[in-house]
């Protein structure tokens, strides 16, 4: 299994190189071509980004909350420490989420019900790992 240090070190990480490849993508590549036409590897490069940096930052976060609320990562006795990989695990839940809601957006297609089934089809997900993890 994976020790905190681990988990902090490849969340953090994984959230520099997000903002580092969202940073370069902002500041010297255009969204679009001089035609006028997107530029689609600049788009799927800003994708992933954007999906590297949630990814980072959530993880952190889930770390940083785990610690204080055991609860959240799955852990119902006070007295036993959450296994750190789960925080990845809902990083990672919460990167996918975000994820489908930019692409909807992209699209055109973004409701406000997409936004909470979204949210809650990763509740569930995320509730139904948990329970299975014992």
């Amino acid at each position: 299994m994976m020790t905190r240090g681990q988990v902090m070190t490849i969340a953090a990480v994984a959230a520099l190189a997000g903002a580092v490849l969202l940073g370069y993508l902002l500041w010297a590549v255009p969204p679009t071509f001089p035609d006028g036409q997107v530029n689609t590897a600049a788009l799927i490069l800003f994708l992933v980004g954007v999906l590297a940096l949630v990814f980072g930052f959530g993880s952190l976060v889930a770390l940083a909350l785990h610690r204080r609320w055991p609860a959240l990562a799955g852990v119902r006795d006070r007295r036993r420490r959450p296994q750190p990989w789960v925080a990845m695990r809902q990083g990672l839940l919460l990167a996918i989420a975000l994820g489908v809601l930019l692409i909807l957006a992209l699209w055109s297609s973004l409701d406000i019900a997409f936004v909470f089934v979204t949210l809650v089809l990763a509740g569930l997900l995320e509730g139904f790992l948990q329970s299975r993890g014992r």
